[in-house]
């Protein structure tokens, strides 16, 4: 008899979008990771009911460290990324709170806008979230909490 594995329930897909603002150009670029193997928790339905507003909408994003491997990007801090040459951003990932944000599935293949793209996905796809805080947990299961709206 196998002993109790614990762990996420992690069967889901997102898609990352990593945005880079060039202050000088005033350009704005979006780097996309497909993250296999997450658990994406929504509580809609709570925070309707809690706070009474239609845009309630709350997600957290499970990522355990053994699938984020899989991605075969780094993972950098987000001022560590900021810093990198604009060419090798897309080698890693980060999660950086009101810059990036992340789609539920595969959408990997939608081709943005060049201004206001987190806009123009909240308003042509559905489960579309801007990350808002990140949490590092390093111990017993390592993973990343990435909460977004």
């Amino acid at each position: 008899m196998r002993g109790y594995e614990m762990g996420f329930f992690d069967n889901k897909t997102v898609t990352l979008f990593n945005r880079s603002f060039n202050a000088e150009t005033e350009e704005e670029k979006y780097y996309t990771t497909l993250l296999e193997g997450v658990d994406l928790v929504e509580t809609k339905g709570a925070n309707v009911s809690k706070s009474g507003m239609d845009s309630a909408d709350a997600v957290k994003l499970y990522i355990d460290f053994a699938n984020l491997g899989k991605t075969l990007k780094p993972y950098l801090s987000p001022k560590a990324w900021d810093v990198l040459p604009e060419e090798e951003k897309q080698n890693y990932i980060t999660f950086h709170p009101t810059e990036d944000f992340f789609v539920k599935g595969d959408r990997t293949d939608v081709e943005l806008p060049e201004e206001s793209a987190y806009e123009w996905m909240h308003e042509n796809f559905d489960d579309v979230y801007k990350v808002t805080t990140i949490d590092k947990y390093e111990d017993i299961l390592p993973h990343f909490e990435v909460g977004g709206v």
